[in-house]
């Protein structure tokens, strides 16, 4: 899970700026067989992910209490 810009993603993949090598229309066919809906570019990567509408945030302290 990533929180970038006050949004959750799920991060699928990472791909390196070099490696996309600037053939945009290869990063889009990566991001749709990935099946993400953004492509993201941080830190000399470009992050494949699917954004998260809804996110429940559970403490440290309840996981694993229930029995």
């Amino acid at each position: 899970m990533l929180y970038l810009n006050d949004e959750y993603y799920q991060l699928v993949r990472r791909i390196s700026v070099e490696q996309v090598d600037g053939n945009m229309d290869g990063l889009k066919a990566w991001r749709d067989m990935n099946h993400c809906d953004r492509v993201l570019k941080y830190q000399g990567e470009f992050l494949l992910v699917r954004t998260v509408d809804e996110v429940e945030i559970i403490s440290s302290e309840s996981v694993g209490s229930q029995r």
